[in-house]
C-alpha cells in the first residue's frame, strides 16, 4: 500500500503543479525525491530479500580495521565493505546503512530524471509504477552501482570519456557486472537512423534468437571451463518472458515514434558538437536490452544485467512519447490520448506486479517500517 501511496502522491503533485516551469520541475523532484526517500529509508530490514543479508554484512565489518574488512568475505565488493565502515566509524546500528544507501541510491536516480529526462514528471511515474523503485529495497549493491553510472550519464552526453570510465570502475567497486558498461563509448561510433535501422532491426532479432538457443549451451561450457561454476543451478520462470514482452514493446513504441512517426521534426539530427548522439545511444541501448532480455527467458540469473536496462524506462518512454500541456483559457492539464494510454499501461504493469507477483517481488512487499 506503501508504493500505490507514493505514486499516487506524485499524480496529485503533477495536478498543482500544472504549469510546466522551471520552478514546478524543481519543486516536482525535490519532492519526489524526498518522498522516495524516506519510503526507502524507514523500511524494516524484511522488506528486500538482501536487506537483512547485507545489514548482516555491516555487523560483521563492525569494530574491524579498514584492512581487515577489506578483505572480508570475496562475495562482497570492496566499495561496500569500505561503505559499511565508513558508516561504522560513527554507529553500530545497521538502520543507518538503509538510510545511508537509500540517500544515495534514490537522490541519484531523482537527480537523473531531473537533469536528462525529457519529461521528469513521467520519468518518477515510471521509477514507481515499473517497479524499479521496489526493486532496488532488494539490489542495495547493484543498486547503488546504478546510482553511480546515472552520475556518469552527464559526462558520457558530453564525451567526457575518461572520467566517465572511471566512474564505472567506481560503480563496479559495488557490484562488478557494471564493468559491461566500459564498452558503451564504442556504441557512439555507430550511426544510428531510418537507413541503418534496416540492418539494426533484423540483427537484433538473428542476435535475440541466437543468443535465446545458445546461452544454456554457453553456460554449460562455462562449467567445464570454469569448475566453481558445474553445479550453477539455472533459473526460468514464467514471469521472465513477461518482462521480455514488456522491453520488447516499449522498446518497439520508441523505435516507432522517434524515427518513423515523430512528434515533431527531429531537431539536431546529427550529433551536437562535443556531444554524443543521445537518440541513437539509447536506440542501441534498447536493442542490446532486447537481445539480454531474450537470452534471460533461458537463463534466469541474467537478470541481474537486464536490471540495468530497465532503468533505461525513465529516459526512453518520456523521450518518445507526448508531453502533457497546460491550457492556458481552459485553465487545466490537458493530457494527449496516447499519454494516457502510457500512463493507463504503466498502471496496468504496475498493481499486476503488485497483486500477483508480489510473493517473488525480492520480498518488497508487502512494505513495513522498521519501527513495526
Amino acid at each position: 500500500m506503501a508504493y500505490v501511496i507514493v505514486l499516487g502522491a506524485m499524480a496529485l503533485l503533477r495536478f498543482l503543479l500544472p504549469r510546466d516551469t522551471e520552478r514546478n520541475r524543481r519543486v516536482f523532484a525535490t519532492l519526489c525525491c524526498f518522498l522516495l526517500v524516506s519510503l526507502a529509508a524507514l523500511r524494516a530490514p524484511t522488506v528486500g530479500r538482501d536487506t537483512a543479508l547485507f545489514l548482516d554484512v555491516f555487523e560483521r565489518l563492525d569494530d574491524r580495521p579498514l584492512l581487515d574488512a577489506l578483505g572480508y568475505s570475496n562475495w562482497v565488493e570492496p566499495g561496500f565493505k569500505l561503505l559499511c565502515t565508513l558508516i561504522g566509524f560513527f554507529t553500530d546500528n545497521g538502520q543507518w546503512l538503509t538510510v545511508v544507501t537509500s540517500v544515495i541510491i534514490h537522490t541519484s536516480v531523482s537527480f537523473f530524471i531531473y537533469k536528462h529526462a525529457k519529461n521528469i514528471y513521467l520519468g518518477f511515474f515510471l521509477y514507481m509504477g515499473m517497479m524499479i523503485y521496489p526493486l532496488y529495497t532488494n539490489t542495495m549493491r547493484q543498486a547503488l552501482a546504478v546510482s553511480v553510472l546515472l552520475f556518469a550519464w552527464g559526462l558520457f552526453k558530453k564525451k567526457r570519456f575518461l572520467w566517465y570510465s572511471l566512474l564505472v570502475l567506481l560503480a563496479a567497486s559495488f557490484h562488478v557486472s557494471a564493468l559491461l558498461f566500459l564498452f558503451c563509448p564504442i556504441l557512439t561510433l555507430i550511426p544510428v537512423n531510418k537507413r541503418t535501422l534496416r540492418v539494426l532491426l533484423p540483427l537484433t532479432a538473428g542476435l535475440a534468437l541466437l543468443g535465446r538457443l545458445l546461452v544454456l549451451p554457453a553456460v554449460r561450457l562455462a562449467g567445464r571451463i570454469f569448475p566453481r561454476y558445474a553445479d550453477y543451478e539455472v533459473t526460468r520462470f514464467l514471469a521472465l518472458y513477461g518482462f521480455f514482452a514488456v522491453f520488447l514493446a516499449v522498446t518497439a513504441y520508441g523505435i516507432w515514434r522517434l524515427y518513423y512517426r515523430p512528434l515533431t521534426p527531429i531537431e539536431g539530427e546529427a550529433a551536437p558538437e562535443r556531444g554524443i548522439d543521445v537518440r541513437g545511444f539509447l536506440t542501441l541501448m534498447m536493442l542490446l536490452g532486447v537481445i539480454l532480455a531474450a537470452m534471460m527467458t533461458g537463463f534466469g540469473q541474467l537478470q541481474r544485467m537486464f536490471n540495468y536496462f530497465e532503468v533505461l524506462y525513465l529516459l526512453w518512454i518520456p523521450l518518445a512519447a507526448p508531453p502533457a500541456f497546460f491550457g492556458e483559457k481552459e485553465r487545466h492539464l490537458a493530457l494527449p490520448v496516447e499519454l494516457i494510454a502510457i500512463l493507463l499501461a504503466t498502471l496496468a504493469y504496475f498493481f499486476f506486479l503488485l497483486f500477483f507477483r508480489s510473493a517473488v517481488w525480492y520480498d518488497a512487499l508487502p512494505y513495513t517500517f522498521f519501527w513495526q
